[in-house]
């Protein structure tokens, strides 16, 4: 479980639960094709695309963390630049996960249980060569 500071609060995410996980991916997709998607930059102004990016981020941190979350972490305002920051200590967070999950996987994963297998075998088939 990760405990991620934004703006001075603490939220827990604990994204080595599968559950957890899938949703923060998930709706990281949904963000990502939402802020992506061109044709709704049409027409116009920088700064109302600018709000509707904040929406998106916010409305990121509600479905994850909770309704309310976002208007606990950024108050009111538009501003793209904190809500971005936000948003990337999430990201952060994710891919220290994945990290501890291979570190976990290489220390107790199939691999290494193979690889004590192979190391008795050869052990059991060297005494044998030495008894001959």
């Amino acid at each position: 479980m990760s405990i991620i500071n934004i703006n001075g609060i603490d939220l827990e995410l604990d994204l080595l639960d599968a559950d957890v996980m899938e949703k923060y991916q998930n709706l990281n997709a949904e963000i990502a094709e939402k802020i992506k998607e061109p044709t709704q930059y049409q027409g116009i102004s920088t700064a109302d695309g600018m709000r509707k990016q904040c929406r998106y981020i916010e409305e990121f941190f509600d479905k994850l963390f909770g309704e309310g979350t976002a208007q606990r972490l950024f108050g009111g305002g538009n501003n793209l630049g904190v809500r971005a920051e936000a948003f990337a200590k999430v990201s952060a967070a994710s891919g220290d996960a994945m990290g501890e999950l291979t570190s976990i996987s290489d220390k107790y994963g199939v691999g290494r249980i193979q690889n004590r297998e192979q190391r008795r075998l050869q052990q059991h088939s060297e005494k044998k060569r030495r008894h001959k």
